[in-house]
């Protein structure tokens, strides 16, 4: 990134709520991948605690709209903004499912999403003591669950100058998904950004049992003893967009 960041990820210090962190690996790199001074508008799908926002807002990002289905991460985030002293004419809440937004009334031109994205074939949710926390790993069977639901939002959208970028992990295999992504949806999809983080405990025994083969196409990596995954922040656009920017 070319900007000057004046307020690091890493020296942003929000509170977080039982089941809803104030910063996970996933909201560290999204916000690492933004280019701030590039946008004029962030719709924060999933705000949580509003680190991806209030991060944004904190470096120069003009107008944020905080978005989140429950509504304990949206008095989390309200809570967070106040504390950080960022004036109320810089920010706006639709609180609800991002299905039920319409594009067409807002003014946005990036849009960011950490997606839930845990296989309930690989990992039960009553792993999870909290709701919340459920609903912030549930990405149903395969994992693409919400995504696919958010793609296919997306492109029923008005969306020529809109871009995306969603936090992806590794397990998803991101070569697949990206050309996956593309030919059914109509976008071109890039790497922008990755990260390496452990993994959780509780996927070392799925790990385990794949073969090296399939490790390496979900870039699964041990190091000490420690498996690794990659977080990738892929950026997309609508074809016809993504040609005029060549």
């Amino acid at each position: 990134m070319t900007e000057k960041i004046v307020y690091p990820v890493d020296n942003i210090n929000l509170a977080s709520r039982t089941g809803i962190s104030a910063k996970t690996p996933f909201s560290e790199t999204m916000c690492e991948s933004i280019d701030t001074h590039q946008y004029k508008s962030l719709l924060d799908i999933g705000c949580g605690s509003g680190i991806i926002g209030i991060y944004s807002l904190l470096n120069q990002m003009p107008f944020v709209y905080f978005n989140d289905i429950q509504p304990n991460c949206i008095q989390l985030t309200k809570y967070n903004l106040q504390q950080q002293s960022i004036p109320k004419n810089k920010y706006e809440f639709i609180e609800g499912s991002f299905e039920s937004i319409d594009l067409s009334k807002y003014s946005i031109d990036l849009i960011t999403f950490n997606p839930p994205q845990l296989s309930t074939d690989w990992v039960s949710m009553n792993i999870f003591k909290e709701d919340s926390e459920k609903i912030f790993r549930n990405g149903g069977k395969t994992g693409k669950k919400v995504i696919n639901n958010f793609f296919q939002w997306f492109s029923k959208q008005p969306t020529n100058k809109i871009t995306i970028q969603l936090g992806i992990s590794s397990l998803l295999k991101i070569d697949s998904f990206l050309e996956t992504t593309e030919k059914e949806f109509n976008l071109s999809g890039i790497k922008k950004y990755m990260k390496k983080v452990p993994l959780r405990k509780f996927l070392y025994p799925m790990v385990k049992k794949m073969s090296e083969r399939e490790q390496n196409e979900r870039e699964i990596a041990i190091i000490d003893n420690v498996f690794y995954k990659n977080i990738h922040i892929l950026q997309f656009k609508n074809k016809s967009q993504a040609k005029l920017n060549e």
